[in-house]
């Protein structure tokens, strides 16, 4: 058995893999950025050893540092490595010096990694195994002209995959040949930048599909099994978001098949360790989409149907034992579902929010975390927070087990996807197990449930105009104190309220008991100073906002939490956190435009389309801000002239004027 590990990762996986250390008394190993010195998991380590932020070029390198990472465990006296998911967990140079220092490396052997990384090949092998494969490129490259050429064979739609990774991350659907090369420069800077390989596989795309993955282990003596299926379905930009196990609502036949398949694919490798087989489902069709040779993020809800620890089982099998059990003896029962906390807000396009968050409340479920109650999330990561995995008697149960907890994490900072997430639980076509990989991309989090710019601005009105005499106004209120209300006015009064930079009208239309009557009406839309968002609709006249507890204004039946921060508020709403200030007076018809354009993110600006001087229309992309391994496109808000003012692959920030658009002969 191994004896002591270095747990070559961060975060919820760290802490994960050092659970199940603790739990078999084999010591472990941490490495650490400077960043996450704070992290849980290190309390119990052995030793911690620092990563270098930096190459000798100045890149970034840390958790990518293969070096550093093998020169640690040796240095520590450690037998063997385990790379979690993530960053060299499917790079086989890394396991290659792993075994070539004298360690296990807790994962398949380096030629198998090789082969199912590489997407093109791994096709090619499954293939050959008998399973049902996408038309797509027989070969990954950087070559951004040969895949132009490959993409005119496979035909449209496509979908553009890192070759060396999974998660997601670069991952793009094109759906004509107009955007294709766009596509592939920008999958290849986040490959690189996640995975340090930039090269790209196409695959034909399937619309309307369901992604259903298979745990399967093996081990060396040729034996392989199955741990049932997981559903990855719920996904946005190809990003997980939600998974459950057992995949509700296959049949029998097909199940059977999909558990043929992969265990036929395992033993075909030769495989050793555990391994996931993803398909995509279509009616009663199903076809290979890549097999990940790591544990998955979401392996949790596997063990809890199946009571196995699959972590003890990577190191079992990885020291040379035997797999623990035969087919015939794993069974699973009842139903789990994982949510993903990450750091974004829903309602402004998933932007990642980098920033504290501060944890009050842990829900009563199963949480995978890192951190005991504040966490500053950096831009440099994942988005991913914590973990949190509902489990029931039936799925129904662990779908209302789910949506409470997202409702019980209670939390102060930055915003989440939490509230999205529990209304996606609740949503008719994912209780009825009919919704597909591009539901979420397919839907507005606004118009299908609420608008937190909106609520916030009611919430914080209500707070104001609250109906106890008693309650002391806040201070700096438009004409000082209560002079806004009007009781001559057909409204009691009007206040101009600023959320994150969008303007609102907020109209006081009287008391009911102890609920205030408040409507808004928005500024037009070209007047937002904050991150670009489409035009809202507007809140039915004379909704009743009242205190319900503390800090909780609820209206209608929203709960807003509402607290004092400077001369304004912050607002916590549907998950995501809004900041709310007096605003000047303007009138409805105002159609000013800022003209400048800010980062709505902290991160890297890595690509310029424009340069000082040139025109630009209304819509025109400028610029791309990358963070927390996504990219977010900056556009043109009205026509003009542009000015640049940073240069690409600058680090900037929110507050940071990156382009000026002045209309044409303003200057003049």
């Amino acid at each position: 058995m191994i004896s002591r590990l270095l747990i070559a990762n961060r975060g919820e996986i760290a802490a994960r893999i050092a659970r199940t250390c603790d739990r078999l008394g084999i010591e472990y190993v941490t490495v650490s950025v400077e960043a996450d010195r704070a992290l849980t998991y290190h309390g119990a380590a052995v030793a911690t050893v620092a990563l270098p932020e930096l190459d000798s070029s100045g890149a970034a390198r840390g958790y990518l540092d293969a070096d550093a990472l093998v020169r640690a465990a040796t240095e520590t006296g450690c037998d063997a490595v385990h790379p979690g998911y993530g960053f060299l967990s499917e790079n086989a140079d890394f396991a290659r010096a792993v075994r070539a220092a004298g360690l296990v490396f807790v994962g398949p052997s380096s030629r198998v990694i090789d082969t199912m990384a590489d997407k093109a090949s791994a096709r090619q092998v499954m293939a050959a195994a008998g399973v049902p494969v996408l038309p797509g490129t027989e070969q990954a490259s950087e070559d951004l002209d040969a895949l132009v050429r490959a993409a005119a064979e496979i035909g449209y739609p496509l979908i553009v995959k890192p070759a060396g990774g999974g998660g997601g991350k670069g991952m793009s659907v094109v759906r004509s040949a107009a955007g294709l090369r766009e596509a592939l420069a920008s999958a290849s800077r986040t490959a690189t930048a996640a995975f340090a390989d930039g090269r790209l596989h196409l695959e034909r795309y399937v619309e309307r599909a369901r992604h259903i993955e298979v745990q399967v282990f093996g081990d060396e003596f040729g034996h392989a099994v199955h741990l049932f299926d997981r559903d990855c379905s719920l996904q946005r930009r190809h990003q997980k978001v939600i998974e459950e196990a057992p995949a509700p609502r296959i049949p029998d036949a097909v199940r059977a098949a999909m558990f043929a398949a992969a265990v036929g694919g395992t033993k075909a490798l030769q495989y050793v360790g555990a391994g996931t087989f993803e398909f995509l489902l279509v009616g009663a069709e199903f076809f290979f989409i890549e097999m990940n040779t790591r544990l998955q993020v979401e392996h949790t809800v596997t063990e809890e149907i199946t009571g196995i620890d699959l972590v003890q089982w990577q190191l079992l099998v990885a020291a040379g034992e035997l797999l623990p059990a035969e087919q015939a003896d794993i069974a699973y029962s009842g139903a789990s579902v994982q949510v993903r906390m990450y750091a974004e807000d829903p309602f402004r396009s998933f932007l990642p929010c980098p920033g504290a968050i501060e944890v009050t409340h842990w829900p009563d479920v199963r949480v995978e975390r890192a951190f005991t109650r504040r966490l500053d999330v950096t831009g440099g990561f994942d988005p991913m927070i914590a973990k949190l995995v509902a489990t029931g008697a039936t799925r129904n149960e662990a779908l209302t087990a789910a949506r409470r907890a997202c409702k019980d994490l209670r939390w102060q900072g930055i915003s989440t996807n939490l509230g999205f997430a529990g209304r996606i639980l609740a949503a008719p076509i994912v209780v009825a197990a009919e919704h597909d990989t591009a539901y979420l991309d397919r839907i507005d989090p606004v118009a299908e449930f609420a608008d937190p710019d909106e609520l916030s601005a009611l919430a914080v009105a209500a707070t104001l105009a609250a109906p106890d005499r008693a309650t002391p106004w806040s201070t700096g209120a438009p004409g000082g104190d209560r002079a806004w209300l009007d009781p001559a006015d057909r409204d009691l009064g009007s206040l101009g309220l600023s959320v994150d930079g969008r303007a609102f009208t907020v109209r006081v239309g009287g008391y009911e008991g102890e609920a205030v009557l408040v409507r808004a009406d928005t500024i037009d839309a070209n007047t937002d100073t904050g991150p670009s968002v489409p035009a809202r609709r507007k809140t039915d006249p004379g909704v009743a906002a009242r205190r319900t507890a503390g800090d909780t204004i609820s209206v209608g039946a929203t709960p807003c939490v509402v607290r004092r921060s400077g001369e304004g508020w912050i607002s916590q709403v549907a998950g995501v956190s809004r900041q709310v200030r007096y605003a000047e007076y303007r009138s409805l018809g105002t159609t000013a435009t800022d003209p400048e354009i800010r980062s709505p993110m902290p991160g890297t600006l890595v690509q310029l389309h424009v340069e000082s001087g040139n025109p630009v229309e209304k819509g025109q992309l400028l610029g791309v801000v990358e963070a927390m391994k996504l990219e977010h496109e900056l556009t043109a808000t009205h026509a003009g002239i542009v000015t640049v003012n940073a240069a690409e692959g600058a680090v900037v920030t929110t507050a940071q004027s990156l382009f000026l658009i002045e209309e044409r002969g303003a200057a003049l």
